[in-house]
């Protein structure tokens, strides 16, 4: 967050989809694509494949980050993670993903985004950037039943509903 006389304006690191940021330098990069690479499990539980950075840096000094795989796209972005949410904007994320799983990613972005409420960083982002930080932390929706359980699911996701339904 940056401060602008009495306001508080949130702020991100913009990585455009396909890059990531070194974990050495910290510069962004696009990203090599590892598809023969087997698919592995991030911190929150939700699998994804690896994506390496490619060797960078000046000829004689190349950077030490190079073939290794970049920041999280969370730590290195400054979003908030699924833990620094509250419930109602935990619950808007999988009111995405549902949409998502039953209407396909990119109809439920363009006519189900996720929209946040409570943090003022989330609520900034645009439509794209809020749809993919909702499916990053969320995952899948068979993703978030095994991780939350289908009551804790279900109750994020009435809240939430239930928001949206009083707010229309």
């Amino acid at each position: 967050m940056t401060e602008t006389g009495t306001t508080t304006q949130p702020t991100c690191r913009p990585i455009p989809l396909g890059s990531g940021a070194c974990k050495t330098c910290d510069e962004v990069h696009p990203l090599t694509d590892r598809h023969d690479q087997p698919a592995v499990e991030n911190r929150y539980g939700i699998t994804h494949k690896r994506f390496l950075l490619p060797i960078h840096g000046p000829r004689g000094n190349r950077c030490l980050g190079g073939r290794m795989e970049p920041k999280p796209w969370l730590d290195a972005s400054g979003l908030p993670s699924w833990d620094d949410m509250t419930d109602l904007d935990r619950g808007a994320a999988l009111m995405f993903v549902w949409k998502a799983v039953r209407e396909g990613y990119g109809y439920a972005r363009d006519n189900y985004p996720a929209r946040y409420v409570d943090h003022p960083t989330l609520r900034a982002l645009d439509v794209a950037e809020a749809c993919r930080h909702a499916r990053t932390v969320a995952g899948t929706w068979a993703e978030a039943h095994t991780r939350l359980g289908a009551d804790e699911v279900q109750r994020l996701y009435d809240l939430a509903l239930n928001h949206d339904r009083s707010n229309a």
